[in-house]
């Protein structure tokens, strides 16, 4: 009997549990080698593996974070959510459009109509957008791996590129999110006139 698939099954999870547990293994055998050796390339797949399990780890534990602060209740009305007038012509030259539909989501059915309301989805995508700005602040963090280990240049540049990669998936949720602000208003306004 073939097993139905599950339209909001995402291989991300996965994927990233999966690279975190191999960069903390690689971590550990790289460095009892190292230390037992002291072989120096040893010394660099280590820091290169704890690099990895580290910023997979804090994609794990931002969620969390957040949902102590703000038990994943927003505002979208907050200024911070507010599109600014100068991202529509970035998304353009980006061509956010084209390519956003490409793009993996840990839990697709966040952002499912069938699932939840519009206004749940547009506070899921504030959640969503809060996470990655978080993730991208504490990639930043793993510089301080440069006092023990050296390295600065290395530390900078992984946490540089970590942050833009999760840029993406903040600039997705900014350049969406408009949309469906519009139709729940659209929406409020029939209903309203229903009403009168």
């Amino acid at each position: 009997m073939k097993r139905k698939k599950d339209e909001y099954y995402s291989p991300l999870p996965k994927m990233m549990l999966t690279v975190m547990l191999i960069g903390l293994f690689g971590c550990v055998i790289c460095s009892i080698l190292y230390y037992t050796s002291h072989i120096q390339w040893l010394f660099s797949c280590a820091i290169t593996f704890g690099v990895i399990a580290y910023h997979l780890l804090i994609r794990f534990i931002s969620p969390p974070i957040l949902f102590l602060v703000f038990k994943n209740k927003y505002n979208y009305k907050w200024s911070w959510f507010q599109q600014k007038s100068w991202e529509p012509k970035i998304y353009r030259f980006l061509k956010v459009k084209n390519w956003k539909k490409h793009i993996m989501t840990y839990d697709p059915s966040e952002f499912s109509g069938k699932v939840h309301t519009i206004e749940e989805i547009i506070n899921n995508m504030c959640n969503a957008e809060v996470v990655h700005e978080l993730i991208v602040v504490l990639s930043f963090t793993s510089l301080f791996f440069s006092i023990p280990f050296g390295s600065f240049d290395v530390f900078l540049i992984t946490a540089i590129l970590a942050a833009l990669f999760d840029s993406i998936f903040i600039v997705v949720q900014r350049f969406n999110r408009p949309r469906l602000v519009a139709i729940l208003n659209k929406q409020r306004a029939i209903s309203d006139n229903q009403i009168d």
